[in-house]
C-alpha cells in the first residue's frame, strides 16, 4: 500500500471517501503534523496504492488499518478520521478494534441505510470492471480524467491548488486502475452498507465520535435537508455534532485549519 506518515505525537488515520487520495489531505496533515503522527492510506487502486482484485469490505478496510498501524509499529490508540464513503470503514475499526481507536472523526460521511439489494454485488462489480477496462482502451479515462475529476469534487485549498497538488491529480486520475477502483467501491456500495448494519448490530461504539457536516452556506433546501440528515446520524450514533462551513462536500480540502482543530478536540 501507499502510506504517507508526517510528524510525531498521537496517531491519526486520514481515510478518504470514494475517489479519495492522499493529496486530498495535504492542508490537514500539514496542521495537524505540527503535535501529530498523521497516516494517510490509499486504499487498492487509488494515488499510488496497486489495484485490487478483491472487492472492498468493511471488515477487510478494518484490518488494512489496523495492518498499517501494526507495520508502523504504532501501538497508541489511534485518532481515525473518515471522509464520506471512508466513514464507513472508520465506524467499522473503531467497533472491531476498540481498543485501537482513542476517537473518530466522520465527515460529511455516508449516512447507512439499509436498501433490498436488487442486483448482486457480484454482477455490479463484474460490469464496474469491464466499463473501466473499456474506457481505458479506448483513451476515454485519459482525456476526460481530470474534467470529470473537476466536476466531481469542487473543492479547493484556500490558497488555490498547488502545481504539485495539481500534478498528482492529473496523473493519479488518468491511471486505469484508480477508475477501475472509484467503480468497483461505487458498486460495492450497496453491499458494505448492509456489511456495517449488521457489524453494528454486534458492537458498540466506545470511543468518543464527532460528526462534522459540511456546510456550502448557501441555503438550498438540499443543503438543509443534508444538515438535519448528519445531525440525525450523530444523534444514533450518540456523537456530538458539528458542521464546518463555508465547505463543499470535501471538507478537508476547503477548510483543513477547521478539520485540524476538529481533531485537535477529540485529542484531549
Amino acid at each position: 500500500m501507499h502510506v504517507v506518515v508526517d510528524g510525531k505525537g498521537p496517531p491519526v488515520v486520514l481515510y478518504g471517501g470514494l475517489g479519495g487520495n492522499w493529496f486530498d489531505w495535504d492542508g490537514v496533515a500539514a496542521q495537524l503534523s505540527r503535535d501529530h503522527r498523521v497516516v494517510r492510506i490509499d486504499r487498492p487502486g487509488y494515488g499510488l496504492s496497486p489495484t485490487s482484485n478483491e472487492p472492498p469490505t468493511v471488515q477487510g478496510e478494518a484490518q488494512r488499518i489496523r495492518a498499517v498501524l501494526a507495520q508502523l509499529a504504532i501501538t497508541e490508540p489511534a485518532i481515525v478520521v473518515g471522509h464520506s464513503l471512508g466513514g464507513i470503514y472508520a465506524e467499522a475499526f473503531a467497533r472491531l478494534y476498540p481498543r485501537q481507536t482513542s476517537a473518530v472523526l466522520l465527515l460529511d460521511a455516508t449516512v447507512p441505510k439499509r436498501r433490498r439489494l436488487l442486483v448482486p454485488t457480484r454482477w455490479r462489480v463484474e460490469t464496474g470492471r469491464r466499463i473501466a477496462h473499456a474506457a481505458s482502451l479506448a483513451g476515454l479515462q485519459h482525456a476526460l480524467g481530470p474534467g470529470v475529476y473537476r466536476l466531481l469534487n469542487h473543492s479547493k485549498p484556500p490558497d488555490g491548488i498547488p502545481p504539485p497538488m495539481q500534478a498528482w491529480i492529473d496523473r493519479v486520475v488518468r491511471e486505469p486502475a484508480y477508475l477501475e477502483a472509484s467503480i468497483v467501491e461505487n458498486a460495492s456500495y450497496p453491499e458494505l452498507v448492509h456489511q456495517l448494519l449488521d457489524l453494528r448490530e454486534g458492537t458498540m461504539l466506545t470511543a468518543p465520535v464527532v460528526v462534522a457536516a459540511a456546510d456550502s452556506a448557501s441555503r438550498t433546501p438540499w443543503g438543509w435537508v443534508w444538515i438535519r440528515t448528519q445531525q440525525r446520524f450523530a444523534e444514533a450514533l450518540g456523537a456530538d455534532f458539528r458542521v464546518v462551513r463555508p465547505a463543499k462536500h470535501h471538507a478537508m480540502i476547503d477548510q483543513p485549519d477547521q478539520i485540524a482543530a476538529l481533531v485537535r478536540g477529540l485529542s484531549g
